[in-house]
């Protein structure tokens, strides 16, 4: 059905509200912005324009979504049980010792978000991937949420508000995290079950605003929280500690492709594998997780036909309503028909895929086809077929209205719909905007607030 995601009554009525008399609309956001705590990693215009999601809409994606994170664990496990999984994937040794050392809390990702587009004329939530690595927006996208939601209530205090279910602070996200220590104690004898310090990873020097929020929120809240490079990590007295401080949980904050690299040095390597196999330690998210949920060709390896009795019914259900089309491309790949080249099919039909490497940064590691020209995307086709990469077909993402203040000129971004998951519970959505092929903060896309509507929604 078409229409039934977006509350397109209650966003064209905002927007005509906002845009109708600039001067308040500005003051609202002003103020807002005055109180608001920091909730950009890179800044960007803030659009008082929350992206309105049917309550309705919201309630039906909880349980599929919630789903979807399970069966990403069932994927992890899958990797540990079976050798021809293992050898699908394809992971380097270093990868193969830190999955193995580090059981975790659960093999599904404890934190993730996952990034979607609604499609344009259906409204329906394609995942295009799954963010497992200490995701970017676990805390700031609820201060954002919050901070528009009052711009809104300063401009209109008679207006009645929708909800937003991702406006609650670090606490939430901390229990998240404190949660995680339980099952890891619960699951490992020996991990620390109620943690006291935490440290948040990042390389020196490298830290974001979000990781320095993180850690300043987690301290007014009572916990020994502090940044950590990685690469200071030792053993001491049966203890993980970086530097001089000792941690019962860390916060991994650093992207896979950077543990790529960090995981080449052998010494690091073993000290990371005695933290987590002999010490308290409760690394979130593991390493399986990291390594293996959070690659992209988990979007294929689900949808592959040699695999299939390895998923139920159900599951393979799931896959087909929430993934678009996907496989890993290299020599006998098929395309969709089951019959023609997938390579020949990239060439032929270059607007209707998007290749991606199992691990990238911020989109670099995206080629969308109809964003190139031939010449690009044929060597872009040629490195992934040498690579093994992933290919996916393009999902067309819904337009929204996104506003400046003060300004009375309404844009029409492609915004994405990404869901957060703590614990295994949904806990919320974000969103980014831009008039770019890629719909990314880091590449002239800006951050967009969710709320979810209640009561009549017309």
């Amino acid at each position: 059905m078409t229409g039934t995601t977006i509350a397109w009554p209650r966003a064209l009525d905002a927007a005509r509200t906002w845009v109708a008399d600039p001067g308040p609309a500005a003051e609202a956001v002003t103020a807002a912005l005055a109180d608001a705590p920091c909730f950009q990693n890179r800044d960007f215009p803030l659009s008082p324009l929350p992206v309105l999601v049917r309550g309705a809409a919201a309630g039906a994606l909880r349980q599929p979504l919630q789903e979807y994170v399970r069966l990403l664990g069932h994927v992890v496990r899958l990797y540990r049980e079976h050798p021809e999984v293992r050898a699908w994937f394809g992971l380097p040794e270093a990868a193969e010792r830190l999955i193995a050392a580090d059981t975790g809390p659960d093999d599904a990702p404890w934190v993730c978000r996952l990034d979607g587009y609604l499609e344009q004329g259906t409204e329906r939530l394609l995942l295009l991937e799954n963010n497992a690595d200490a995701p970017a927006g676990t805390l700031f996208t609820a201060r954002i949420n919050d901070t528009v939601r009052r711009a809104g209530d300063a401009l209109d205090p008679a207006a009645r508000r929708p909800l937003s279910p991702l406006t609650y602070g670090g606490d939430r996200f901390l229990d998240a995290l404190r949660s995680a220590a339980a099952a890891a104690a619960a699951r490992t004898p020996g991990k620390a079950a109620r943690p006291t310090g935490v440290a948040v990873l990042q390389p020196e020097g490298a830290a974001n605003r979000e990781s320095r929020e993180m850690v300043a929120e987690f301290q007014r809240l009572g916990l020994d929280a502090f940044l950590a490079d990685p690469r200071t990590l030792r053993v001491d007295g049966g203890r993980a500690r970086f530097g001089s401080r000792a941690a019962d949980l860390c916060w991994n904050k650093v992207n896979t492709v950077s543990w790529h690299a960090m995981a080449a040095d052998p010494d690091l390597l073993a000290v990371w594998e005695r933290a987590l196999r002999d010490t308290p330690l409760v690394h979130v998210n593991p390493f399986g997780a990291r390594y293996v949920a959070e690659n992209k060709l988990s979007l294929a390896f689900v949808q592959e036909r040699r695999f299939a009795a390895l998923f139920d019914d159900a599951q393979r259900a799931l896959a087909a309503r929430l993934l678009p089309w996907a496989r890993r491309l290299g020599a006998g790949a098929t395309g969709p028909d089951g019959s023609t080249s997938l390579a020949e099919e990239l060439l032929e039909r270059q607007g209707d895929y998007v290749l991606k490497e199992p691990y990238d940064i911020r989109g670099d590691g995206v080629s969308i086809g109809q964003d190139l020209p031939r010449g690009a995307w044929r060597a872009a086709v040629h490195r992934a077929v040498d690579a093994g990469h992933l290919v996916q077909r393009r999902v067309p993402p819904v337009r929204y209205p996104v506003l400046t203040a003060g300004s009375p000129q309404v844009d029409m971004m492609a915004i994405s719909l990404d869901a957060y998951v703590l614990g295994g519970q949904l806990a919320g959505f974000g969103s980014k905007g831009s008039h770019h092929a890629k719909v990314n903060v880091f590449q002239g896309g800006r951050k967009l607030a969710v709320h979810v509507t209640t009561g009549d929604e017309r």
